[in-house]
């Protein structure tokens, strides 16, 4: 069918061209200042789930060092072409500056063989356009069916009760078939998600799509949570949006305001606005919430990180059937 024949064709083909321009910009933006300082917040976030002292973590995607380290001048070896050579490091819960940056190294540019490796206690990565628009059809259903493909990956390859967190765009949440969590429910429970203002990754233009930060835990039975299950969708007719229920529900989750416009090609499109910025210290309260929330049960309330010091601390010494809680960062 020709393009006379088909109209929508041409528009798509236009799309298709605003896509690859908005990626190219996505690749060459620069988020390592923020990958660093995410790093920063999400070693306490993870201590507080109850992750074990000296894991190991496994990081992809955009950065994957610099979210391990959180040094932002780590420089990650690339090819003639500019692209990192690896896309996939290990390193542990505790390392912490330049001491971290010796102990990451990488795994492979390939899919890993989980049949052979051991597992992970932690997978953390930021996706790939996590905050670009696409347009067009194809683009957003291989970006959402990407990310189903490796969030599955790196579930299987953690230990029972270890823990994930991406950073993916907010079209993930809010993609109206809550059927395409089948997958992920089977392994995992969803503890939470916090929704990133517009830019909070890169400054440039095409780089505006929120993004959410998804925290999900290995399941260690097949008998899910009803209260950690994954979100539903809900059409808003006023905004002409699909959006995630969660929010609705955690509205201090959203870490800006919310607005919604039209682009340039007539379609809806979401926007969180935090013009201070004042997301970093509202993402940490929200990481001390949900570490509260769904971490595990300590000897002293002074072990989790983000009370606040001087707190008076309950006394289990005297219960001689206190076990005591797992080694911690």
């Amino acid at each position: 069918m020709n393009r006379e024949m088909n109209p929508g064709s041409g528009r798509q083909e236009v799309f298709e061209h605003a896509d690859i321009a908005a990626m190219k910009a996505h690749a060459y933006a620069d988020a390592t200042d923020a990958h660093a300082q995410l790093s920063e917040m999400l070693r306490p976030l993870l201590h507080g789930l109850g992750a074990p002292a000296g894991g190991r973590v496994l990081a992809f995607g955009a950065d994957p060092q610099i979210i391990l380290t959180g040094d932002p001048l780590r420089a990650e070896p690339r090819d003639a072409d500019g692209f990192p050579v690896y896309d996939r490091w290990q390193g542990t819960l505790t390392g912490r500056g330049p001491q971290a940056a010796r102990e990451t190294f990488p795994i492979s540019r390939y899919p890993l063989n989980l049949t052979t490796s051991h597992p992970f206690d932690v997978a953390i990565a930021s996706m790939p356009n996590n905050d670009v628009r696409l347009r067009g059809r194809e683009a957003r259903a291989m970006r959402l069916h990407g990310f189903h493909i490796q969030a599955a990956e790196a579930l299987t390859g953690l230990v029972p009760g270890g823990h994930a967190v991406f950073l993916v765009n907010h079209s993930v949440l809010d993609y109206p078939d809550p059927g395409r969590w089948a997958r992920l429910a089977r392994m995992a429970d969803f503890l939470g998600a916090v929704r990133l203002p517009s830019h909070a990754l890169r400054a440039a233009l095409a780089c505006d799509a929120p993004v959410d930060v998804l925290v999900l835990r290995r399941r260690q039975s097949p008998h899910p949570d009803p209260d950690q299950r994954f979100p539903g969708v809900q059409w808003s007719p006023e905004d002409g949006l699909h959006e995630t229920t969660y929010f609705t529900t955690h509205p201090d989750r959203v870490l800006g305001t919310r607005d919604v416009g039209t682009d340039y090609w007539g379609m809806k499109q979401l926007a969180i606005h935090d013009t201070n910025p004042t997301w970093p210290g509202r993402l940490e309260t929200v990481f001390g919430e949900i570490a509260r929330q769904h971490g595990p049960r300590r000897t002293t309330e002074s072990a989790n990180p983000y009370l606040p010091l001087g707190r008076p601390t309950a006394r289990h010494n005297a219960d001689p059937h206190h076990e005591p809680s797992r080694p911690q960062l």
